[in-house]
Formats: structure tokens, C-alpha cells, sequence
């Protein structure tokens, strides 16, 4: 038995000689070339949620995030100063507000989160020092998990939080004490809390 010798197609008749006609076709070629860059004229993105803001509009109406240079807190997660901070527990019934300045200790120790120890009495799974949430000054809303953790632990929105690091919270976020103890976040009107 011999080898087929390149080219001939080895034992085949039909005159395929074993390599394809084929020739490399460019994805321009197919799709055409790739589209220009957006133009500002469509708007901007804005830089907390990356959401297209119409052009002219002084903060996101996704996330309050001021559009444009100035001022603000950075981005994302920025409310407008005096904006209403307040956490809706929807199975227990229990809204909180977070007042500027002031942390909202979420817990089950009444003497340091007198706020929430009440309603949170009986939810083992949420820690007697579980986490705090502030309202900045300038607008930005931050949670921290206690620095020593917590055995159940604390997430916003899917995402593990590590102990004594603060995490920024956006309008609508999902911050969840535990396993079973859920909020969300919301941020709205120009009035104090």
C-alpha cells in the first residue's frame, strides 16, 4: 500500500486533490465596516450606570449620577444633596430612612442600631452589629459591613461584601442581610429626609 501523494486526492476519483478552493473572507467583507464611534449629539454615558443620558441633562434619571464634570461625589450612586435615602424591608414591612451625616446601623443589638434592633429581634441570621449605611453630604450612599464581619455576611445585589469595606449603593439596589433578610435601596425627591 502506498500513501497518497499530496495533491492527487490519494485513492479518490472525483479530482478533489484534499484542500479546499476556499479563500479567507475578511468580517468587514461580510458585515461591512464597523459603525463609527456613537456622536455626543445621541448623548452621553453616564458615569455611575453607564446608561445613555439625552444631551443636557444635569444627572441620570437611572441613578442620579450628575452628568458632566462638577461636583457631586464622584459618579455613580450619587443622590442629589437632601435627597429621601430609605431602605424597604418588603417582608417585614419596615421602611428606614437614612438621614445625611448619620449612620443607620442595621443589627440586632438594641443599644447600637436602635433602629432596627426591634425589628430584627428574632432573625437569627441577621448579626447584633450586621452593617451601616450612610448618606453622605455631598449624596453618596455607602454600606460597610461590620469590620469584624458577620457569620451570615452581607451582599448588594448578588455581590459578597468584605468586612470593613464600604460599597457604594445605587437607587434600586438589592442589599441583603444574611440569608433571608433582603432591602431595597431607594433614593428619590430633592427634599430632606
Amino acid at each position: 500500500m502506498t500513501a497518497p501523494v499530496r495533491g492527487t486526492g490519494g485513492d479518490r476519483d472525483d479530482g478533489y486533490d484534499g484542500y479546499d478552493d476556499w479563500e479567507p473572507v475578511l468580517d468587514e467583507e461580510v458585515r461591512g465596516p464597523l459603525p463609527p464611534p456613537p456622536d455626543t449629539a445621541a448623548g452621553v454615558r453616564c458615569p455611575g450606570c453607564a446608561a445613555l443620558v439625552p444631551p443636557g441633562t444635569p444627572r441620570c434619571p437611572r441613578c442620579l449620577a450628575r452628568i458632566g464634570g462638577g461636583g457631586g461625589g464622584g459618579g455613580g450612586g450619587t443622590a442629589p444633596p437632601g435627597a429621601r435615602v430609605v431602605l424597604h424591608f418588603d417582608t417585614l414591612a419596615l421602611s428606614l430612612p437614612v438621614r445625611p451625616g448619620e449612620p443607620l446601623r442595621l443589627g440586632r443589638d438594641t443599644d447600637w442600631a436602635p433602629a432596627s434592633s426591634g425589628a430584627f429581634a428574632e432573625l437569627t441570621t441577621v448579626s447584633r452589629r450586621h452593617a451601616s449605611v450612610t448618606a453622605d453630604p455631598d449624596g453618596s450612599v455607602w454600606v460597610t459591613e461590620e469590620s469584624d464581619g458577620t457569620v451570615n455576611g452581607t451582599w448588594v445585589n448578588g455581590a459578597h461584601l468584605l468586612p470593613g469595606e464600604r460599597h457604594r449603593l445605587r437607587h434600586g439596589d438589592r442589599l441583603q442581610l444574611g440569608h433571608r433578610v433582603a432591602c431595597t435601596v431607594r433614593i428619590t425627591g430633592d427634599g430632606p429626609c
